[in-house]
């Protein structure tokens, strides 16, 4: 009798609810209202009264504190939709109370027992904090998607599918983690403290942008308010399910048949690292939605990039190159398809498709630094630590985030360092420098040079550089066949006149800012150029030799950062030259530094602003010190020493995204 009753009460609740709020009529006649209100409300009871059975044997099945908490979910999701009308009360707020409480906590009961199975036991913190991790992670990454997809259905569809398998994730992240704190204790706390300096920056960015509205757009990644509820119910209700994909996972085996999988031994292996370059990832795209604001029609803004020619060239049909330069030989082949495919997912919009392709490109080098170090040294904190300064660095803040191609150029000599550490073939070693030559063919004398250094043999080199040459020809043609007038050939001779625009004489200032642009402004930030009057924005430049201009450390906080540095380089000289005999990198070493001597001898006379082409070498800055450290890298002293200096650059750094932020802001009012 009393499932006849409950039926009754949730069928008369929800049929109140929903004539109150979507179908009301005032004018309507007695006897309409009257069938308005019954027939919904007969036909809710008799569904109610059907699915009880099946839904009292659970939940009779489970525990008392399965219950609560179900039923605590249930109320808590309730209250997050209905809290906004609470003020006025009244029987359509009881109604809809009522019903949604019902249906909230009937969602919920299939899956209580398999969340009785966690609850009592060592592993229910786990869930809980796995959960409460995702859920943090999920809110902002909603904020984002839901520029994309507005509509209550599908939203809700995305959430709940984002929260069981990211909670079900982070169910296993946390319990590894809970692991690793027990059994490396002062790993675990340097690891925690460099993401909090991680999150802190992130943080201080968005806070950054929030005081330039204009220039950049908080919404972005800030769930819609009239989404809130269905981010909060679907947030909710998605905890006791995690429990049941948990369950199910171990039951049927597939958590153990992916555990055999060559895509669990890699994310197993390489987990800080990939943690790593999401964080990064995630910083960038935040700057990048600011720094590539559409209202910046003209390049030279940033240091002399190109951002407003790249813009056209990867998200509109307008690929031509109206500066008609032939250095980029089939850039346009290698970036445009993934922008388009991250647009696919988007509604279509390529503009953000390229926020997030620039974004992973900078989230990429930090990974494939990471991995280097770490394939080396052993170390995977020492490996986090090291590849956070490259990730901090002013190059890679900057060009990590603009829409440009230099970020893809160090991740691609990244890649091929690292695959000629791990001893790989020459076809793939071939395969690897594609990109690079691609993107820049001078930048493939990086790779012959360190191709030649760790294997000294001229007929291998020989072999590499041909086969390499062959496939640039082709791909090159191939991008102009299917980009029509995207720029001249590479390989016809006169399209080599445009670049002499670039070259300027060698002075003593031109040699002062090649130190400082090679060894401290690509890391640490110092005060930047603001010149107006060329193009209707400020300009932000580190060397302006138009004007015999170079940037300083003007503040105290700047000054101590740039020395802190310059203490670490002149550390990694004495190391180096130290233990030379001890190390088995050696000639890796002398292949980066090989890198840098190549691109200080092509920017003697080569460039305006150096610090446009920093992600050419910062890449072998920080590899070259990483492996010079390496005999410290076990030390804590020295663990501590380097996590101390990455807050000083964070904080550095960020000063000079705040300059910019509010340099450029009150050009788009």
């Amino acid at each position: 009798m009393w499932q006849f009753f409950i039926s009754i009460l949730v069928g008369i609740s929800a049929s109140h609810a929903l004539v109150s709020n979507f179908l009301k009529d005032d004018n309507s006649s007695a006897i309409d209202q009257f069938f308005l209100h019954a027939v919904p409300a007969i036909s809710a009871a008799i569904c109610i009264y059907s699915a009880l059975p099946f839904l009292t044997k659970i939940f009779h099945q489970t525990s008392t504190s399965t219950k609560a908490i179900l039923f605590f979910l249930a109320l808590l999701a309730d209250l997050f939709i209905l809290a906004p009308d609470f003020k006025t009360g009244g029987l359509p707020f009881i109604s809809a109370f009522v019903a949604l409480l019902a249906l909230f906590f009937a969602a919920t009961i299939p899956a209580s027992p398999f969340l009785q199975k966690f609850i009592g036991t060592k592993d229910i913190p786990y869930l809980y904090l796995g959960w409460a991790v995702s859920t943090t992670i999920i809110f902002f990454t909603a904020g984002f998607l839901d520029n994309f997809y507005n509509k209550f259905v599908e939203f809700a569809c995305i959430i709940t599918v984002l929260q069981v398998t990211a909670g079900s994730t982070g169910y296993f992240l946390v319990k590894r983690l809970g692991n690793f704190a027990r059994q490396q204790t002062v790993d675990f706390v340097i690891f925690l403290l460099l993401f909090l300096v991680l999150f802190c920056f992130t943080g201080i960015m968005f806070q950054f942008g929030k005081q330039t509205p204009a220039l950049f757009n908080p919404a972005y990644f800030l769930v819609e308010k009239s989404l809130l509820p269905v981010f909060g119910v679907a947030s909710l209700l998605s905890l006791p399910w995690q429990a049941w994909v948990l369950t199910r996972l171990e039951s049927t085996g597939i958590r153990e048949k992916f555990k055999r999988t060559k895509a669990y031994a890699f994310i197993n292996e390489n987990l800080a690292g990939l943690a790593l370059a999401l964080t990064f990832f995630a910083s960038y795209l935040l700057i990048a939605t600011a720094l590539n604001h559409s209202r910046f029609d003209v390049d030279d803004i940033f240091f002399d990039a190109d951002i407003f020619n790249w813009r056209l060239r990867l998200t509109t049909d307008n690929w031509q190159d109206y500066y008609l330069r032939s250095v980029h030989p089939f850039v346009l082949l290698l970036l445009k398809p993934p922008i388009d495919l991250a647009a696919m997912f988007l509604h279509g919009d390529k503009l953000f498709g390229a926020y997030i392709v620039v974004a992973l490109g900078g989230g990429l080098c930090v990974f494939l630094a990471w991995k280097f170090i770490k394939v080396v040294t052993g170390k995977p904190l020492y490996a986090a630590l090291t590849a956070s300064i490259l990730g901090l660095s002013a190059s890679h803040l900057v060009f990590g985030s603009l829409i440009e191609t230099y970020i893809f150029l160090a991740a691609g000599l990244l890649l091929f360092f690292l695959l000629l550490l791990e001893k790989s073939p020459v076809s793939t070693l071939v395969l690897a420098s594609l990109p690079v030559v691609g993107i820049t063919y001078s930048n493939f004398a990086q790779n012959t040079l360190a191709f030649f250094t760790t294997k000294p043999s001229l007929k291998a080199v020989f072999r590499f550089v041909a086969s390499t040459l062959v496939l640039l020809v082709l791909l090159g043609l191939l991008n102009n066949l299917l980009f029509p007038g995207a720029h001249p050939l590479f390989f016809i001779p006169s399209s080599l006149l445009a670049e002499e625009q670039n070259i300027f004489p060698l002075n003593l200032l031109r040699m002062q800012a090649l130190t400082r642009a090679f060894l401290f402004h690509n890391v640490v930030a110092p005060t930047p150029i603001l010149f107006t009057g060329d193009i209707p924005f400020t300009q932000f430049r580190f060397f302006k030799p138009e004007i015999n201009e170079l940037s300083r450390y003007d503040t105290p906080l700047q000054s101590f950062t740039a020395w802190f540095w310059l203490g670490l380089i002149l550390l990694a000289v004495a190391a180096f030259l130290g233990n030379y005999k001890r190390y088995n990198s050696n000639r890796l070493s002398l292949a980066l530094l090989g890198c840098m001597a190549l691109n200080a001898g092509l920017h003697l006379r080569y460039g305006k602003e150096l610090f446009l082409y920093s992600p050419n070498w910062t890449y072998a800055l920080i590899l070259l010190l990483a492996l010079a450290w390496q005999g410290f890298a076990k030390h804590r002293w020295f663990q501590v020493t380097l996590l101390i200096f990455l807050v000083f650059l964070m904080l550095n750094n960020s000063l000079l995204m705040e300059m910019i932020f509010n340099e450029l802001e009150p050009y788009l009012h």
